[in-house]
């Protein structure tokens, strides 16, 4: 057999001798055996062998591997339609490399069917990767040359701008005589990655508008488990969120509605139903705020639930608003029901006085008992709505005041007349201590005795009959404090803090004797507000007495005082006018009101002083009536049918009997704007129903 292959090997041998190196090789050689025509595979390997002289031969060893060779081809044949069948792409590359060595590019020696589907490349076999994709990256080179020389196999993902693809990679080394050959099996993975890359833009678009949101947002796991929340929660409990995670948010819930929340989740989870609870809360400054929870199921296509996705809203300003309205509302129904008791009681003697006076004939004890008790129950009418008037106005900020130097010794002698008869009924035992000097405050003087005799009058109301009240007035360099103390009924704890707000009121007595609308304490503060101080108030409890402390701003006494404070004090102090019993001279009057009843009773008082009255009760009779009478002054109601008192007035005005008249306005409205719009309207002088008769008598005899 090597006779008939020496031409064969003749030219290995030789270059061994030449080369000095060793020299593997397999060869197909045809043969002709018993007649019949074959090829046999052989493997050749020469060594060359050296002396002292050099290369003196070449050992040549020969081994028949047809056997060997032909079950190579079947495994690769195998192996070959079993890649042409994967999904996966497949091809060998052959690495480029430039003189120095540098890999700069690679050839695609084999490929599989599903190639072309993953790379979008066709007729590649013997062609180079840079001649398909001109601005292939230089990194796809990189790594597989670094495959080629290493010979560690890597697995990786990888995109290419110029394909416009991701891919990914299982790339190892081949053994092959040129040491460069590189085997990949790869995938086209685009889509998963834009999917990807959808998933993490929409979860970072969502994490922002998240983390924007005033709302604490979490998500759970079907089971109830945290895993989410956003920044909302680190402003809210001050944690940071991943501590949240799993069961790590019942570190925030009150320990008391753990159950009620467990109860709820649980109920909701079984039938996956929405989740909504009000509940408290751990806030980052300690205290218990009130939250909306609320949680919905997001499903899969077969209604399977995926994740709860939920909301917590920190509502406790709007629950404690709610509340306060809610104790508003009740105070406000309590004080209408209060409301319509006080104005019913004087209306009770009203009726029966009036019933006497029917009655009496001419008897004057009992004509003078009537009129006293009609008398007593209007004024203390007129003091409820002066209460309310005067509320409305500091509440509307329209209260005004005559700030003036005011001496508070002199006021506190004024409030101790009003409140001293009282408390003399009372049997009550009275304490004053006035410390020494003068107590100036600049203020309204008739208005701090009205705060003053407000305080007085309650501690008479409120303490048994022959109790003790003590006043005490006392000056600091800075203040000037004024206090009333009793041995009362006292305050509850409950009810202290609010004693001074609207419509707040102690439980009454069933006798309800004391009256009184809840209002008194509300104006002291608001008026003592509105002189720059403050008012405080303090009990030990029920049945306890109660101490009421009024502090105000101390005036410094100028070099020459006292002319402020007297004048004020004057003022607070000077006595009502006494009714005017006859007219000195007769007036012709016009009463103009739709109230027939009110219109009569207010012309026979004044018919009785001696003046001609005329009532009407709709403007079109009294234009009537002033077209054919010469009137001195007309009494006009406001609030007329039809046209009101303030164009009724300017119609009068425009006619020749009545242009010099005197226009008087009557309203049940007194406040500063009702009084401009009277005078805006022509009106002389505005007064406030029930008419205060000396006043109305005084400007008849003007």
């Amino acid at each position: 057999m090597l006779g008939r292959s020496r031409h064969l090997i003749g030219p290995d041998i030789e270059r061994v001798m030449a080369g000095g190196s060793t020299w593997h090789e397999d060869r197909l050689v045809p043969l002709t055996r018993n007649g019949v025509r074959d090829n046999i595979w052989w493997t050749y390997g020469y060594s060359p062998i050296e002396d002292e002289g050099g290369i003196r031969g070449v050992l040549v060893i020969c081994k028949e591997v047809t056997e060997e060779h032909l079950l190579r081809e079947r495994l690769e044949q195998t192996n070959h339609a079993l890649i042409e069948t994967m999904d996966e792409g497949f091809c060998l590359i052959d690495m480029v490399r430039d003189e120095n060595g540098h890999a700069v590019d690679y050839e695609f020696v084999e490929v599989n069917r599903a190639f072309s589907q993953q790379t979008g490349l066709r007729d590649c076999l013997g062609r180079r990767a840079r001649e398909l994709v001109p601005q292939l990256e230089q990194r796809w080179i990189d790594i597989y040359d670094e495959i080629a020389v290493t010979g560690e196999a890597r697995r990786f993902v990888e995109g290419s701008a110029a394909m416009g693809r991701w891919f990914s990679v299982y790339a190892r080394r081949i053994a092959h005589p040129n040491g460069r050959r590189v085997a990949l099996l790869f995938a086209d993975i685009t889509e998963r990655m834009l999917t990807e890359q959808a998933l993490r833009d929409s979860e970072a678009k969502f994490r922002t508008i998240a983390d924007a949101m005033p709302q604490m947002i979490w998500s759970a796991t079907p089971d109830g488990r945290f895993d989410y929340a956003n920044e909302g929660w680190r402003g809210f409990a001050g944690v940071a969120p991943e501590t949240l995670h799993g069961a790590g948010w019942k570190a925030l819930a009150d320990p008391a509605e753990l159950p009620a929340l467990h109860k709820a989740w649980f109920a909701s989870q079984d039938g996956g139903a929405p989740f909504e609870i009000e509940h408290h809360a751990r806030h980052h400054s300690g205290e218990w705020r009130w939250v909306l929870t609320r949680a919905l199921p997001v499903r899969d296509e077969e209604g399977r639930i995926l994740r709860w996705m939920g909301t917590m809203t920190d509502i406790h300003e709007q629950k404690t608003i709610s509340e306060e309205l809610r104790l508003a509302n009740s105070r406000k129904d309590e004080f209408l029901a209060m409301l319509a008791h006080e104005l019913r009681n004087p209306l009770a003697p009203i009726s029966t006085a009036a019933q006497i006076l029917k009655l009496s004939g001419n008897d004057p004890k009992r004509l003078a008992h009537a009129s006293d008790v009609i008398g007593r129950q209007v004024r203390h009418m007129v003091e409820l709505v002066d209460d309310l008037l005067d509320v409305s106005r500091v509440n509307r900020g329209l209260a005004e005041l005559e700030r003036v130097e005011v001496d508070m010794r002199t006021v506190l002698h004024g409030a101790l007349e009003q409140a001293r008869p009282l408390i003399e009924r009372q049997r009550h035992t009275l304490a004053e201590e006035v410390g020494p000097g003068r107590a100036l405050v600049v203020g309204d003087s008739k208005r701090l005795v009205q705060v003053l005799a407000n305080l007085l009058t309650n501690a008479a109301k409120y303490t048994p009959e022959g109790g003790r009240i003590a006043v005490s007035l006392t000056t600091t360099q800075d203040e000037v404090r004024l206090a009333v103390s009793d041995n009362g009924i006292g305050i509850e704890a409950a009810l202290l803090p609010h004693v001074f707000d609207l419509f707040t009121q102690a439980k009454r007595t069933p006798d309800r004797s004391h009256g009184g609308l809840g209002l008194g304490l509300a104006l002291v503060r608001s008026m003592i507000v509105l002189h720059g101080g403050r008012v405080e108030a303090d009990s030990a409890g029920l049945g306890q007495g109660s101490r009421f402390t009024v502090i105000l701003p101390r005036h410094a006494a100028p070099a020459q005082a006292g002319t402020g404070a007297a004048a004020g004090a004057h003022e607070a102090l000077q006595p009502l006018p006494q009714p005017i019993q006859q007219s000195l001279q007769p007036r012709r009057v016009l009463i103009v009101d739709d109230n027939r009843d009110a219109a009569e009773s207010l012309g026979v008082v004044l018919g009785a002083a001696g003046h001609s009255v005329t009532v009407e009760d709709t403007p079109a009779a009294a234009l009537r009536r002033a077209a054919s009478e010469a009137i001195d002054v007309y009494l006009l109601d406001i609030g007329l049918p039809g046209m009101d008192g303030h164009r009724l007035v300017e119609h009068l005005r425009a006619m020749p009997n009545a242009a010099n008249a005197r226009m008087i306005a009557l309203s049940g409205y007194g406040q500063a704007q009702d009084i401009a719009a009277s005078r805006r309207a022509g009106f002389d002088a505005h007064l406030v129903k029930p008419v205060e008769l000396p006043r109305l008598l005084a400007l008849l005899a003007a």
